[in-house]
């Protein structure tokens, strides 16, 4: 996939961790996913929809990593996976779908996104645009979270290489 369209989302997670819950983040090397398995148990998918972008967007995090995650944004221990964590899920979701939107928008890309749908035990299956789906693992001292990015046909072979 084009690193110009996956970089918006690397630097938009960051700054919201590091800026939200004072916590740095570490982008692994990116891999096609296989399967429509959640790679955590707190997950958020976003359609996204425009003239030059059509696919959707995801992010799964591990327990011990939303825990941390709302622990620190909200200045409280939270210590089970609730709905706490789950809203929490949908907002950055949101905040990072709104990040990388003004990111890609600065690049040329148009599109939109509508609201997160959270994802849990009731829908195990995340079903995202027909077209490879590149994630891009994080790790922080708290654990791993991943980003699941898709991108629909209608873009040329050449644009979903890996970078």
């Amino acid at each position: 996939m084009n690193v110009d369209f996956i970089n918006p989302f690397v630097a938009s997670i960051a700054e919201i961790l590091n800026t939200m819950a004072s916590m740095t983040v570490e982008h692994q090397k990116p891999f096609l996913k296989h399967g429509e398995q959640p790679l955590g148990p707190v997950s958020a998918m976003i359609p996204m929809r425009g003239d030059t972008v059509h696919g959707s967007l995801a992010i799964s995090f591990s327990d011990t990593a939303i825990l941390k995650i709302a622990s620190n944004m909200l200045g409280e221990e939270i210590r089970e996976l609730d709905d706490t964590c789950h809203n929490l899920t949908g907002e950055i979701t949101n905040m990072l779908s709104g990040g990388a939107r003004k990111r890609l928008w600065e690049k040329g890309y148009n599109f939109d996104m509508a609201q997160p749908d959270l994802l849990d035990a009731s829908q195990p299956l995340v079903h995202h645009a027909k077209s490879p789906v590149v994630v891009i693992p994080f790790t922080t001292c708290a654990g791993d979270f991943y980003i699941e990015v898709a991108l629909a046909e209608n873009f040329s072979r050449a644009e979903l290489s890996l970078s």
